[in-house]
């Protein structure tokens, strides 16, 4: 009877290893720790494979490899279920079956649905975070997927690896400070994660982690080589309120009237640490102005490799 019941587990589990193509190279510790646990952070335990299992595993149904199947719930889940940013959402770390609920989530809810959405079709997967950042305020989360041997950073709502705002705000981390390095909730860490910025620990619980701040140092040092600005220009984050639904873009002029850069500003379901990006020139003097206002910023470079503009509107 044993034996049976051992049978009908492994026919009704959630997760078949026989279902896709990438299942069997997962080790077994790797998949005991983030495949097999429903829970990702620190959000209220919930049963969430019944529900969310068969709306994602179509979405991976011809996908060959694991990076393709990441990439497609990464970049697809949110238009398949409607779950957007939002800062009206009801709390901080959603579970997976309350942001399929509400629609309305945090970066944290964004990331523990996307985890769930990967455990679902048997890619171990895992949440990130940085409880805050050097330059702005405010944390942020993101999700590992492993595959090919290694951990692989993806964002909810992206469609490729090492999305770069935050490798470029990784690369400006003073990683001295405790809240600025970068941990990885995982069963087996050895050290603990605080899941929110204000400090507060949710239902009195640590979170078990990983330090892999060196590794996303790597990353990020790498992202500069390949994409990071000229020494000879200076990075403008720029957002403006009150946020809109279909936000205009902003401009930046040199003396002459000419157009030398343009950028979307956030809308209200981008994150709030999300920028519209533009490089300033060290020489001249600039206008910046948003598309379809008449106001007009004068602005001209400054030594800080880095300097954030907040606009009204």
């Amino acid at each position: 009877m044993k034996n049976l019941a051992v049978v009908l587990l492994f026919l009704f589990s959630p997760v078949l290893a026989r279902d896709f193509p990438w299942s069997n190279g997962v080790p077994a510790s790797i998949r005991e720790a983030s495949v097999l646990p429903d829970r990702v952070l620190d959000e209220a335990p919930c049963n969430w494979r019944p529900v969310l299992t068969p709306i994602v595993r179509p979405m991976v149904s011809q996908c060959t490899t694991a990076a393709e199947a990441v990439r497609r719930l990464a970049s697809g889940l949110s238009s398949r279920t409607g779950v957007h940013y939002s800062t009206a959402r009801r709390k901080h770390n959603m579970n997976a079956l309350e942001a399929l609920e509400e629609k309305k989530v945090s970066c944290t809810g964004q990331s523990i649905l996307l985890v769930c959405a990967l455990r679902a079709v048997d890619i171990p997967a895992r949440a990130v975070g940085v409880l805050t950042w050097n330059h702005i305020e405010g944390n942020h989360t993101w999700v590992e997927a492993w595959f090919d041997g290694q951990w692989h950073m993806i964002e909810f709502n992206e469609q490729d690896f090492n999305t770069p705002w935050v490798m470029e705000n990784i690369g400006m981390l003073d990683t001295r400070h405790p809240f600025q390095r970068i941990r990885a909730a995982t069963p087996t860490g050895s050290t603990s994660w605080v899941p929110d910025s204000n400090i507060r620990i949710f239902n009195n619980m640590m979170i078990p982690a990983e330090d892999v701040t060196d590794r996303y140092l790597e990353l990020a040092r790498r992202w500069y080589e390949r994409s990071g600005v000229p020494a000879d220009t200076q990075r403008l984050l720029i957002d403006a309120r009150p946020r809109r639904l279909s936000p205009p873009q902003v401009e930046l002029a040199n003396e002459q009237g000419k157009v030398i850069g343009s950028a979307t500003l956030p809308s209200t379901r981008d994150d709030m640490r999300y920028f519209a990006r533009l490089s300033l020139p060290r020489q001249g003097s600039y206008t910046l102005r948003i598309k379809g206002e008449s106001e007009t910023l004068r602005i001209q470079a400054t030594h800080a490799p880095v300097r954030i503009l907040r606009l009204t509107y």
